[in-house]
């Protein structure tokens, strides 16, 4: 466990801002994935199947670091504001002893469990 669950209420707002902002980048990331695959065949119907691999092979290994890269992605647009900071400290901590994955499944369980727990509100 990496966050207590005073800590998740305290500064909800930030979490879910947090929460949001990595799930914008992972839909961006998905798409920049699917486009390169488009990218790949089309450029393998043009006659150059070995950059169409290469094309498809960058874009695999990409999609492969999609849950980190949108993580990183969000937590880098919240460090600039000081509000925010607390929380990406917490979490920097967190992502020392475990995976990102990890990491941004424990926040958003707290966040569904303080939805469903009038009690969290």
């Amino acid at each position: 466990m990496y966050f207590e669950r005073e800590f998740v209420v305290e500064h909800r707002a930030i979490v879910e801002e947090l929460i949001a902002r990595t799930h914008r980048a992972a839909l961006a990331i998905f798409v920049a994935t699917f486009a390169g695959y488009g990218v790949a065949i089309w450029v393998w119907f043009a006659g150059n199947m070995w950059a169409a691999l290469i094309i498809a092979t960058l874009s695999y290994l990409f999609s492969r670091q999609f849950r980190t890269l949108s993580f990183a992605l969000a937590r880098a647009q919240l460090r600039g504001r000081a509000v925010a900071l607390p929380v990406v400290k917490r979490v920097e901590q967190a992502l020392e002893k475990g995976r990102a994955v990890d990491v941004m499944a424990e926040l958003e369980a707290h966040l569904h469990a303080m939805g469903k727990d009038p009690a969290g509100d």
